[in-house]
């Protein structure tokens, strides 16, 4: 009894310390220049706009030009609201994939071994997967772009369709990027072992990679990855 009792509390340590170690970095977005002509154009447009109505419709004297006024201000926003480009969101790079926040909602997360491919294309490294496909622009993410292709290069090499040359254009990281944060807790019940297709039904049978974070179940827990042949050994 004291052995087993002694084998369910060092597994129970490991598992602590799995989750303990899972770490990533979080990065804001940097504001480019699209988005301060966005902002300004939102700006201008809604001052342009509220002068043309109080000249229209709320001064003492109206002006004969009023209504000119009012369809200026109008087209800007209107041209804002068509081609502008909005603030993005602050990601996250690290044990846990990539992550895409979405406001006060839990952010959008890729797991590694769920990546199909990462490739550069049209200013922005897009994240294939079975189910869909992420971007991130590289004139707001450029540092978070870096620590992507890093990242994936290490766990999930093959799948990484970039070139050289325009890696080389990238920052290159450093330990003072972003600000490393705990990996939430993941979603594992539900979902599927890698080795037996067998569906999780606790949270304490799941066993996730510590390269890629592909699920296992606890009794069908190979000794490597099956998606990067990382050592699954708990030990």
């Amino acid at each position: 009894m004291k052995k087993k009792a002694s084998s369910a509390g060092g597994a129970k340590a490991r598992r602590a310390q799995q989750v303990e170690h899972r770490k990533e970095r979080r990065f804001e977005p940097i504001r480019s220049q699209a988005v301060l002509l966005t902002i300004a154009g939102t700006l201008v447009g809604g001052l342009v706009l509220g002068a043309g109505v109080y000249a229209q419709w709320l001064a003492v004297h109206r002006i004969s030009y009023a209504p000119w006024i009012v369809a200026a201000g109008a087209a800007l926003l209107a041209a804002v609201i068509l081609w502008g480009q909005v603030q993005g969101e602050a990601v996250r790079v690290g044990n846990g994939g990539l992550a895409i926040e979405r406001g006060r909602s839990s952010p959008l997360r890729v797991a590694w071994y769920e990546m199909a491919s990462i490739r550069i294309r049209d200013n922005q490294v897009v994240v294939e997967t079975p189910e869909a496909t992420i971007s991130l622009r590289l004139d707001e993410h450029p540092v978070a772009a870096a620590w992507l292709l890093q990242e994936a290069e290490a766990r999930i090499p093959d799948r990484v369709k970039v070139e050289a040359s325009q890696k080389a254009v990238l920052p290159k990281p450093s330990d003072r990027d972003g600000v490393v944060v705990e990996v939430e807790a993941s979603q594992v019940t539900g979902r599927r072992c890698r080795a037996s297709d067998k569906v999780i039904t606790f949270e304490r049978d799941a066993r996730l990679c510590p390269r890629c974070g592909q699920i296992y179940h606890v009794d069908a827990l190979p000794e490597r990855c099956l998606t990067c042949d990382a050592s699954m050994a708990e030990d």
